[in-house]
């Protein structure tokens, strides 16, 4: 495998469910993909941390879509802030925001948690 390239994966059932993350690392970005049932596109936000050591933070926005916008935009933050990267996240699930954020948020963990990366 390419060392300029990490890609991970998991699928897991969460209440009644079928959820599944795809992350895709480059050196300076990370593509997050998360959704219910089969993996395909949904509401995208981008994220940038700060390069600025006096100003911690990120910056994000919704590029895409509408449902789960500020849940985008949430999961793209913490994983720019914890890769220090660029962050592009992609997140397709229906049903409230209420049962969507806590399982978003576990298959964000779960894939990070991930072993050695396959190649895409």
């Amino acid at each position: 495998m390419s060392e300029e390239l990490s890609m991970r994966q998991h699928q897991e059932e969460i209440d009644g469910q079928r959820y599944t993350a795809a992350l895709l690392e480059l050196p300076n970005a990370c593509l997050l993909f998360i959704s219910e049932g089969r993996l395909a596109l949904g509401t995208l936000a981008l994220a940038v941390p700060s390069p600025l050591q006096e100003k911690p933070g990120v910056t994000s926005a919704s590029i895409l879509g509408e449902r789960h916008a500020l849940l985008a935009r949430v999961l793209a933050e913490r994983l720019a802030g914890l890769k220090g990267k660029i962050a592009l996240v992609s997140l397709r699930a229906h049903g409230p925001e209420a049962q969507v954020g806590p399982r978003a948020l576990a298959m964000l963990k779960k894939v990070l948690e991930e072993g050695v990366g396959r190649e895409p």
